[in-house]
């Protein structure tokens, strides 16, 4: 499918997990959202630091932003913000429809969830944006 350049558009928001929050709550999350940003044509990256989310999505502009409005009345985070939105050249993570990384534990250690044999060289590909890959490494830092 050839998309329109001047569609495409990129969503960033930071949120904090519900203490309650689950390891089956986060794997719903991930099947909801891949099954959805699949048939939308979404990419897009999620991130856990153990006590907040940064996600990315990616897509026609009408789309990002409805999705982003069915998270912000999703209970199983609060103080949704957006600190990114705008128009985009080119996908940052053009083969994902969505993937999850998480810190799991004080020491650091993180994990990445490849999703659906994803290859794991597209988080880092030459195309991707510095100032994102910058800001998704000092979240995942933060704890």
């Amino acid at each position: 499918m050839k998309e329109d350049p001047e569609e495409l558009y990129r969503l960033v928001y930071v949120s904090t997990a519900v203490d309650s929050l689950t390891d089956q709550d986060i794997e719903s999350i991930l099947n909801v959202s891949q099954s959805n940003n699949d048939e939308r044509y979404i990419t897009g990256f999620l991130a856990h630091n153990g006590k907040a989310f940064m996600q990315a999505l990616e897509g026609a502009r009408d789309e990002v932003q409805d999705i982003y409005r069915r998270i912000t009345k999703d209970d199983r985070h609060t103080g949704v913000t957006q600190i990114i939105g705008e128009p985009v050249s080119c996908r940052a993570f053009p083969e994902w429809s969505m993937n999850y990384h998480r810190v799991d534990n004080q020491g650091g250690a993180s994990t990445m969830v490849i999703r659906n044999d994803d290859s794991i060289d597209a988080l880092l590909s030459a195309d991707m944006p510095r100032d994102l890959l910058y800001l998704f490494s000092k979240f995942i830092r933060i704890r």
